[in-house]
């Protein structure tokens, strides 16, 4: 990813990004390398764009310094937040947390009254990708085609984290599907629901409102919430 892309899956997925978020204070929650908090502040869009991890990585400061924007972006850890924002998102982390119902509890506890949870994520668990996995076995829908154990064998040939299940491989993988991100989103308290949108895979019609369909052929999921 370079700097320039970072922000073309956000577009892409979520009705007017970033411009909903001009003037706002903003937090990218499960940030990674930080490349999207490192572009919003390039664009000078938002108010202020905090990053946000389990913890802090030397690369987030790399990210900031290649982008030449030290000092526009601020990096914490994950116990480190003790302020709320007007604009709290997620891209493309909600599968990987191990307790999903848990963060979308905390990403909404961080947002002020009347503001945003925007979550937008690729693939969901079904999808032909959706398993993090096909790159080594070359095939999609690897997760329906080979047991756990057998993709975590094919896995080690590649890499050696000693990684046994998904939960375990690097950044973990906690099988979202579409339904039961639906099912968090529906349950979530403290937020009024708004947009919900499932993008199919190469743009297919129609697909994404086909039961079963949706989950084999829906490419990427976002939603937007507003803060009561």
């Amino acid at each position: 990813m370079t700097i320039d892309r970072a922000l073309d899956f956000m577009r892409k997925t979520v009705n007017n990004f970033p411009e909903r978020l001009r003037g706002k204070d903003v937090l990218d929650y499960g940030c990674g390398r930080g490349w999207q908090c490192c572009a919003l502040a390039r664009l000078e869009v938002v108010r202020s764009i905090t990053g946000v991890d389990i913890r802090l990585f030397d690369w987030m400061q790399e990210s900031a310094r290649s982008a030449g924007v030290e000092g526009r972006v601020k990096f914490l850890a994950h116990d480190q937040i003790d302020t709320q924002f007007d604009v709290v998102y997620s891209c493309s982390s909600f599968e990987h947390f191990d307790d999903p119902e848990g963060e979308l509890r905390r990403m909404i506890g961080l947002t002020r009254s009347g503001g945003e949870v925007i979550i937008s994520f690729a693939e969901p668990w079904y999808s032909p990708h959706g398993s993090h996995m096909s790159g080594y076995t070359g095939l999609p829908w690897s997760n329906l085609i080979f047991s756990e154990r057998a993709l975590m064998k094919i896995r080690r040939t590649y890499r050696s984290d000693g990684a046994t299940c998904y939960r375990e491989v690097e950044g973990g993988l906690n099988r979202m599907t579409v339904a039961k991100f639906e099912k968090i989103v529906r349950a979530a308290r403290g937020v009024r629901p708004g947009e919900l949108l499932l993008h199919s895979v190469k743009g297919l019609p129609l697909v994404t409102r086909i039961p079963v369909m949706r989950e084999l052929l829906t490419g990427a999921v976002s939603c937007v919430l507003r803060r009561e």
